[in-house]
């Protein structure tokens, strides 16, 4: 007698799971073919998978992105980085100008000193990061006057998107739950073609020579859409935008030209 299990390959009621044999089989592996039990099965897409297979960067793509990114720097490390050789250079300067400069200098090195520390993902700089300005818009309120405020929100504003940024937490090897990394994905990995057509072709209003770049990008995106793929290829919306606005903005590009044309003959 057989039962029909989630894999859909016929199961035997003797069969037994590989990782927990006092377990019945459920199904097996489309990967490697091992039965699992109800304890094991996970599913991705439309296959089942036995626990181990299920997180294999082949299987899941969210996996293979969170690798492709683990410990690797991002935009905003190299920021960071490039922010601290520039608060030394102004610390060191503060500090040759004489003694009441001296607590700007010391926030300046400070800040040179956790700036390097985060470009090199050193767990405690990406907390401390974001103390930096806090500390600095204390002082300069103190020293300065209320006016210290208003300059000293944007810094911190900016650390707060930096600290929560779900790629900046791949450099420094946090782990990230399953639906912060599909949207990471989304934005990083889902038919980067098409999104960049949509943004070129907004950009093509304020430079025409970009609109024929963005609709080229734009068709090559759309033709790559394909959502039962794996991993699912979308952003239709965003390419036939770009198709659009890219046409729209070699129209727009022409008659610029024709009207600066029509200006020389006069």
């Amino acid at each position: 007698m057989t039962m029909q299990p989630a894999s859909g390959v016929p199961v035997t009621q003797e069969a037994r799971c590989f990782v927990h044999p006092e377990e019945p089989a459920l199904g097996t592996c489309a990967r490697c073919g091992t039965f699992f039990c109800a304890r094991d099965h996970r599913t991705v897409g439309d296959q089942d998978y036995c626990a181990a297979c299920a997180t294999r960067p082949e299987v899941d793509y969210l996996e293979a992105f969170r690798l492709k990114y683990w410990g690797k720097r991002d935009a905003w490390a190299w920021l960071v980085g490039f922010s601290a050789i520039i608060n030394l250079i102004f610390g060191l300067q503060l500090l040759a100008s004489g003694a009441e400069s001296l607590l700007f200098a010391i926030i300046a090195l400070a800040a040179a000193v956790v700036g390097a520390c985060f470009w090199a993902g050193l767990p405690f700089a990406r907390l401390a990061l974001c103390f930096v300005p806090i500390i600095s818009m204390l002082v300069g309120i103190v020293t300065q006057g209320a006016q210290a405020f208003v300059s000293g929100v944007f810094p911190i504003f900016i650390t707060l998107i930096i600290y929560s940024d779900t790629r900046n937490k791949l450099f420094f090897r946090e782990q990230v739950p399953p639906e912060l990394l599909r949207k990471a994905w989304e934005l990083y990995s889902n038919n980067p073609v098409a999104r960049a057509g949509f943004l070129l072709s907004l950009l093509g209003f304020l430079l025409p020579i970009l609109a024929p770049v963005a609709l080229v990008c734009s068709i090559i995106g759309l033709r790559r859409v394909d959502l039962k793929s794996h991993p699912p290829i979308g952003r239709k919306g965003q390419a036939i935008a770009g198709i659009v606005l890219g046409s729209i903005g070699i129209l727009w590009g022409l008659t610029l030209i024709a009207f600066m044309m029509r200006d020389r003959k006069f």
